[in-house]
């Protein structure tokens, strides 16, 4: 691990210096700190499939898939910097712990609406608890030390990826009834509440006080990565708004196949995150970032071109999930690797708002375009925007010197 020896007569137990310490209680660290990722990943693609039902049920229109999703980016928007700025500035414990409350409220709230204004609430506050949490984790996870920090931010992909598979099966057979899966996405986020109060430490480094300075946070490459990032949002949430609509509507795919084929897209995080990870930690954050939007570019061009070919539909999917899985986590580790340690947590949630305010436009761009057909309209969307992201990462730089300074 990275070397770093906490002092002796350090009083305060913090992440850092456990992690140093204790091989074992670093794979704990991050296996729970990873958690809420799993929930966000569930709870995504618990809705995103089941959206059409729901819609359905509360009397909306196509367009109000567009409107929620847009709903819950703005909701993970407002919030996102919030959650990078506590991480530097408060207890980042407690700071998850109250965003994970938020969270599980709403998403039970999700499954139980019966209007479109109570649906495009109840996606905004949902949005809220993952503004926090998803950079706060994040941030957590990332700085612990520079060696691993592509290993470490590709655990919060794999739980991510793993709640995306197992979404939509969970939700499958109860539909078109779809109350009770969100019931038990709120039991595991309490569960995740109480594993958090358990095992991760109040305090996450020492540093002494000082001016932290923010405006170094806005170098070259944090701007490069900010438009990447910004661009992969449009793509990323394109997706979620009217991929299983363009599945099941569209292509007409039975519902197991369906299913099956949406789930893709987290089986592809679930498998290849962390080989990935492990990957850019050897060869460069750089180079896994750029191989990461190769796959997504890759997946984006290919699910609108092979119309409803059930295996190839699978296989894309997998390899646009694959990049999608990874892709925000190397993301956020390279602007971790090419800022100060003080910001890891600002740059953290700046990267997730950029990300998030790109996604508000996703679902309206590919609503918009869908009056020129289905397929036009994502080969622009998730095609177009997923290729200039590409380009943006090959002009990053690489960073190979480490920017931990304290425990």
């Amino acid at each position: 691990m990275s070397g770093h020896q906490p002092p002796e007569s350090l009083a305060t137990e913090t992440v850092r210096s456990v992690s140093s310490r204790s091989t074992r209680r670093f794979v704990l660290i991050l296996i729970v700190a990873s958690i809420p990722a799993f929930l966000e990943g569930f709870d995504n693609n618990l809705f995103t499939f089941g959206a059409p039902y729901i819609v359905h049920n509360v009397h909306g229109t196509a367009a109000l898939l567009g409107s929620v999703a847009t709903g819950y980016a703005l909701g993970i928007a407002v919030f996102s910097m919030l959650g990078g700025y506590l991480f530097d500035r408060t207890p980042v414990k407690y700071t998850v712990m109250a965003s994970i409350v938020l969270f599980a409220g709403f998403t039970v709230l999700t499954g139980y609406v019966t209007s479109p204004a109570e649906l495009f609430i109840a996606r905004v506050g949902v949005g809220l608890g993952v503004g926090v949490f998803q950079p706060a984790g994040a941030a957590l996870l990332g700085d612990i030390f520079f060696e691993t920090r592509g290993r470490a931010l590709s655990i919060f992909s794999v739980l991510f990826g793993l709640g995306l598979f197992v979404g939509p099966y969970l939700i499958n057979p109860f539909l078109p009834h779809y109350q009770t899966p969100f019931v038990l996405s709120g039991i595991a986020a309490l569960i995740s509440l109480g594993l958090f109060y358990l095992f991760i430490p109040k305090t996450y480094k020492v540093l002494e006080k000082q001016k932290l300075p923010l405006r170094g946070m806005f170098n070259r490459n944090v701007m490069i990565l900010s438009a990447a990032i910004f661009l992969f949002g449009i793509t990323l949430f394109g997706f979620l708004s009217y991929y299983s609509d363009y599945l099941i509507n569209i292509l007409h795919v039975p519902g197991g196949a369906s299913a099956g084929i949406y789930s893709m897209g987290g089986l592809g995080g679930l498998i290849c995150a962390f080989p990935i990870g492990y990957l850019a930690d050897k060869i460069g954050r750089k180079r896994g970032l750029t191989f990461a939007a190769a796959l997504i570019l890759i997946g984006s061009f290919g699910m609108f071109l092979v119309g409803a070919s059930v295996g190839p539909l699978f296989v894309l999917t997998f390899l646009f999930g694959a990049g999608w899985g990874i892709f925000v986590g190397l993301c956020v580790g390279l602007a971790q690797d090419s800022t100060d340690d003080a910001i890891a947590g600002s740059v953290t949630g700046w990267i997730y708002l950029v990300f998030n305010v790109g996604a508000l436009f996703g679902g309206p761009i590919f609503g918009a375009l869908i009056p020129s057909g289905f397929e036009t309209a994502g080969l622009i969307t998730l095609g177009v925007t997923s290729a200039l992201s590409f380009i943006l990462t090959l002009v990053a730089r690489p960073v190979v010197r480490s920017n931990i300074t304290t425990v």
